[in-house]
């Protein structure tokens, strides 16, 4: 909701705050949503790294969201080094 700003003000900052408490108790929606605010710079500062971090705590989980978008960082060296055969699996 604060992410778009959907019945509240759009607060960037607020929707990191709470995903980050979700994301921490191991929701895996949370870490995903984290990793691509962390992706984008949005409500913190942009860090891929920190990005590949949370993408793959969730893409463990099977969250197909941040499965996908951590084969986009490692196919395209994001954050971690480029690595084509994994970024295919």
């Amino acid at each position: 909701m604060y992410r778009k700003g959907q019945g509240v003000p759009q607060d960037h900052k607020t929707a990191v705050k709470w995903w980050r408490l979700a994301a921490e108790q191991g929701n895996a929606s949370a870490q995903s949503n984290l990793g691509l605010m962390y992706r984008e710079g949005q409500g913190v500062p942009q860090n891929d790294k920190i990005a590949v971090k949370w993408y793959g705590l969730s893409a463990e989980q099977e969250y197909d969201c941040a499965q996908f978008n951590s084969g986009v960082m490692f196919g395209k060296g994001h954050g971690i080094p480029q690595d084509g055969s994994i970024a295919l699996n």
